[in-house]
């Protein structure tokens, strides 16, 4: 028996056998690169092909102040994640709906909670009309420190004939303690509509704030008016400034923020189900107010299509907004009326398959080189 020489052996690997070994190899390799991908930047982020949208009816809501307090929040996963945190919260708001048309529209209708796959980036334009004439909204429910405010609304067409020429609105936005944080003027266009923007400042009072909005007629017109129509002149709405509490979340020896702001007395029991790819969470508040949470999870935590579900049903499209959505994470605005509730927030993607994939990959690699080596013993003569 002689053994091959080295060019044998070269010749030997790259015959059948050998090719369909490093076909094995190179698919074992491009499977763990494919799904490393996503973890290479500083955020561990993932893309997502998910398209997150929703719509609301916003109307004219009322959010009242009822007490300030501090927000706990605590939890852990059933499969070793642990989140924990505590945030101050100043305000439990309380919303009631006007008696305007537009808001018996607020909440969706069967039909469209089962449609719960997708959600708006924007609440839904509400447009005056013969019964509510003139309407204010903001972009948003609840705001941040430093964050951009949007404003908007119009005039309905009747009023804004009746009153001749209307160019501008006067804007006034105070804290929950009456001071000023905004006094400005919003253009109007021929069809009525008007928006402002500004910044709240970064050192902003947590609580309810009232916007006011008044539309800019001049003295001799409003004299001419009947007492009705001067009523109609002004509208106003609410937004909720509050502060996120950023959660730390380890996972696959990864560490990832959560971001969670709300009105709430309470947000606790925050929660990861990896095998069902669920973030949970329970919020309580005072019956009858209105809540609002804005939470922000990374796509490399859970991402792909969400849903969010309430007490095990699946949250009406018009109570979930998502606010932002890039690269590296999602922002959801959920709306809802206060007591005691669970949220479930599902995915079709999580971290935990990255354990999965990465086994997978290293098994097919090991076959392979359990396979090569013994080619490489059976080439003799």
């Amino acid at each position: 028996m002689r053994y091959l020489g080295k060019s044998d052996i070269i010749n030997g690997i790259y015959n059948r056998s050998g090719k369909i070994i490093l076909i094995l190899g190179i698919f074992a390799g491009l499977v763990g690169i494919m799904h490393l991908a996503p973890y290479a930047s500083a955020d561990y982020g993932m893309d997502s092909s998910s398209d997150l949208s929703t719509k609301i009816q916003a109307g004219k809501s009322t959010i009242g102040e009822n007490s300030s307090s501090d927000v706990n929040m605590s939890g852990q996963s059933g499969s070793g994640m642990q989140m924990s945190g505590k945030f101050d919260s100043s305000t439990n708001a309380s919303v009631t709906q006007s008696q305007d048309k537009s808001n018996e529209n607020y909440h969706a209708s069967a039909n469209e909670s089962e449609m719960h796959g997708h959600y708006k980036n924007a609440y839904d334009k509400v447009s005056a009309n013969s019964d509510d004439e003139f309407t204010v909204q903001s972009q948003k429910h609840l705001y941040k420190p430093g964050d951009n405010v949007t404003i908007d609304g119009s005039i309905w067409s009747d009023l804004m004939a009746s009153l001749g020429t209307v160019n501008t609105v006067s804007i006034q936005v105070k804290d929950n303690g009456g001071n000023v944080v905004y006094d400005g003027k919003g253009q109007v266009d021929a069809s009525g509509k008007y928006s402002a923007e500004f910044q709240l400042p970064s050192d902003a009072k947590k609580g309810t704030y009232d916007v006011d909005v008044t539309a800019d007629v001049s003295a001799d017109v409003l004299n001419t008016l009947a007492l009705k129509t001067k009523g109609t002149l002004e509208s106003t709405t609410k937004i909720v400034v509050v502060s996120p509490n950023a959660m730390s979340v380890q996972a696959e020896g990864h560490d990832f923020d959560v971001q969670v702001a709300s009105n709430s007395t309470s947000v606790t029991n925050l929660n990861f189900d990896e095998q069902n790819k669920k973030l949970s969470f329970t919020v309580q508040g005072d019956s009858g107010t209105k809540g609002v949470t804005e939470i922000t999870i990374p796509k490399s935590l859970l991402n792909g299509d969400l849903t969010v579900m309430i007490d095990g049903q699946a949250m009406a499209q018009s109570d979930v907004v998502a606010t932002a959505d890039t690269d590296t994470e999602t922002t959801l605005e959920l709306n809802y009326h206060h007591s005691t509730h669970q949220i479930d927030i599902v995915g079709t993607n999580a971290v935990p398959e990255f354990g999965t994939m990465a086994s997978v990959a290293l098994v097919v690699s090991v076959l392979t080189l359990v396979v090569l080596s013994s080619q490489l013993k059976r080439i003799r003569l």
